[in-house]
């Protein structure tokens, strides 16, 4: 009986590691912590010998040393909440330095953690148009127009994302088609003498497509020797990249070569 009640306190511990390490994974952690926190609630309950990997999409733990549980996780789409991601670690700190916390009282609290509503749209995608309307002046755009359309093109940019993540679920293809829509709008106003150059308007309005998060996420879990995951996160980047890249040179390059 004993051994039976061990080995279900033990599954529901494990159980609660990997909720934990996919709510983090699916709100924008980086691998190693993501590990480091599955690990440590483990230890915490007397489980020193658990093995765990994780990728950017999926997590497995497992105990081979003894009876061999093991559990896996799969992530089909990620986001970036570091809201969610605070209020993980302090639960993780919590747990470990409570040992009279119970199963059920952690599920719970992360359930809660978990169904948080996040900012209102309105909200994020204002923020998005004025981060990007500045950023553009601070490249050197110095017309009030520049600040108005760049805000204006940059929301629709983000929402135009939305809708084709909602289609595609590919982020490189969802990038490639804003940046696309991004420089057509910057060489129509352009065109109709609206603005001097599209040059602000473009740089300004692809940056919160850009992959920087991603990049500097990978770089991390590459010096922390996560080798597989920081490939994955580069490289996701990279496409990212290109992808924005390729949408935005197609229009310039066919703007200067049959309109210019």
């Amino acid at each position: 009986m004993n051994l039976e009640y061990n080995q279900n306190y033990k599954k529901d511990v494990l159980r609660l590691a990997l909720f934990i390490g996919e709510l983090m994974l699916a709100n924008g952690a980086e691998t190693y912590r993501v590990e480091d926190s599955i690990l440590r609630i483990c230890r915490s309950r007397g489980f020193k010998h658990i093995n765990v990997f994780t990728s950017p999409t999926v997590i497995i733990i497992s105990d081979e040393r003894f009876d061999g549980l093991s559990f896996m996780k799969t992530l089909k789409s990620r986001s970036m909440n570091l809201n969610k991601i605070a209020l993980l670690n302090n639960f993780s700190r919590e747990f470990v330095n409570n040992p009279d916390l119970s199963i059920d009282d952690a599920i719970k609290e992360l359930k809660d953690i978990s169904n948080l509503k996040p900012y209102p749209q309105w909200f994020i995608y204002g923020s998005t148009g004025i981060a990007s309307a500045s950023f553009g002046c601070l490249l050197g755009a110095t017309h009030v127009l520049d600040f108005i359309f760049t805000f204006i093109i940059a929301i629709l940019a983000v929402i135009i994302f939305d809708k084709t993540m909602k289609i595609s679920s590919i982020p490189a293809f969802s990038s490639l088609v804003s940046s696309f829509f991004i420089a057509v709008f910057g060489v129509l106003l352009a065109e109709f003498n609206i603005l001097d150059t599209p040059k602000m308007l473009i740089v300004g309005s692809i940056m919160p497509l850009l992959p920087g998060v991603s990049f500097i996420k990978g770089l991390r879990d590459l010096i922390s020797g996560d080798l597989i995951a920081g490939v994955a996160l580069a490289f996701d980047a990279g496409m990212t990249a290109v992808a924005i890249a390729s949408g935005v040179g197609f229009v310039l390059d066919l703007w200067y070569r049959f309109i210019v």
